[in-house]
């Protein structure tokens, strides 16, 4: 068994252009983050994921845990401790390239020291401390943002951390955040075992310390450190642990997704296109969030960031009396709308309609499943005439 499971991760560390990936038990992607031990009590983790704030509360309590509020490499600078301003960087005492140690890297009149990363974060969580990690979504936060990854890896690798990109929405049929630049990658693989996981499972995955040739050969020591620092903690790919041992009927599961991950993949993306352009043309729908939309604040950046479309997911919410809340508002649709499926499998064949809150922002977000597109429209336009038509009791 731990043969097949070390095959798959091979093929999916292929898929994504990984050096070795891994494939841990876990509840989503901010679990498996705080399950491996990567983040020390020291360290530093800045994220943009406000929709998953409640988890980040839940299982990194007292940790030094900053969230911005855009996928910009300056907030995630001025976050980690560098000013917007060139006099709010101390230059080093000694260039690490020779030069004056500072390089003008294209973020309005942000400097950064040019140290790359430290040697450091290739010990384990626990003894050494200050290290900074970034966490962001490719595609992900309330209104589904899609940060400009090339951008944010090189800051990061400017300011010495390390970038750590969910990658659960497109999967790795949709975006490759490790050839963006990211050091690490993790997948929630609900939907590439087509919602038939008896356990949630997460992939990690490690970007390649050296790639290319000649001229073109980049080394990326943030990359070395960071398989270090994942060997320490998972031990061999090739060989799991006990601990890391999936049930042979997940591992069939997966065996068989990742066959027909692209056709399905298209399907769910191709749904959710056309599902969010009848939802931006309805009456009764107040704003739309998906990044296919001209009207979507990363339109144009996700056209370069993700591949074959723009990803399943679309958010958006409703008009209605300024007596409700959001979150009653989208409660008592979801009860009216038939194609809701609350308790469908993640990842599945059918349509998926939740809720992404955060504070008191409330969005209704939905996964296009591989189901027809006309039968979702439809049972979307029913539930939003008894909705704001509601039947006399």
């Amino acid at each position: 068994m731990s043969q097949m499971q070390g095959e798959l991760a091979e093929r999916f560390a292929e898929l994504q252009g990984a050096r070795a990936t891994w494939l841990v038990p876990a509840r989503h992607t901010v679990d498996v983050l705080a399950k491996i031990g990567l983040v020390g009590p020291e360290d530093h983790l800045v994220a943009f994921a406000d929709d998953f704030s409640d988890a980040f509360a839940e299982l990194f309590p007292g940790r030094r845990v900053t969230f911005v509020a855009e996928p910009s490499p300056d907030a995630f600078l001025v976050a980690s401790g560098w000013g917007t301003d060139p006099s709010d960087a101390e230059e080093p005492e000694e260039a690490v390239d020779g030069s004056d140690g500072l390089k003008e890297l294209g973020w309005g009149d942000t400097r950064l020291a040019v140290t790359g990363s430290p040697a450091s974060y290739a010990y384990p969580a626990g003894r050494v401390s200050d290290r900074t990690f970034w966490f962001v979504s490719s595609i992900g936060g309330l209104g589904l943002r899609v940060p400009d990854l090339r951008e944010l890896s090189r800051a990061a690798a400017a300011a010495g951390a390390l970038l750590i990109v969910d990658n659960t929405v497109p999967s790795a049929f949709g975006c490759h955040p490790l050839k963006l630049g990211a050091t690490i990658s993790l997948e929630a693989l609900d939907r590439v075992a087509a919602g038939a996981l008896s356990q949630k499972v997460v992939a990690v995955s490690v970007a390649r310390s050296l790639s290319g040739r000649g001229r073109r050969r980049v080394v990326r020591p943030e990359a070395e450190d960071a398989y270090r620092l994942l060997i320490f903690d998972l031990g061999d790919p090739a060989a799991p642990a006990h601990a890391l041992e999936l049930a042979e009927c997940d591992l069939a599961a997966l065996a068989v997704g990742l066959d027909t991950l692209a056709s399905r993949m298209q399907h769910h993306t191709d749904n959710a296109r056309a599902i969010a352009e009848y939802l931006r043309c309805h009456p009764k729908v107040g704003h739309v969030f998906y990044p296919g939309l001209k009207t979507h604040a990363d339109h144009a950046c996700a056209t370069g960031v993700l591949e074959h479309g723009f990803g399943p997911a679309i958010d958006f919410s409703l008009t209605g009396s300024a007596d409700e809340t959001q979150r009653v508002r989208h409660e008592r649709f979801l009860a009216l709308c038939e194609v809701a499926h609350r308790n469908a499998p993640a990842g599945g064949a059918v349509t998926r309609i939740g809720i992404a809150q955060h504070r008191d922002v409330s969005y209704l977000r939905m996964f296009a499943g591989t189901d027809d597109p006309l039968y979702v429209a439809d049972s979307l336009d029913q539930a939003l005439r008894l909705f704001c038509n509601p039947p006399e009791p």
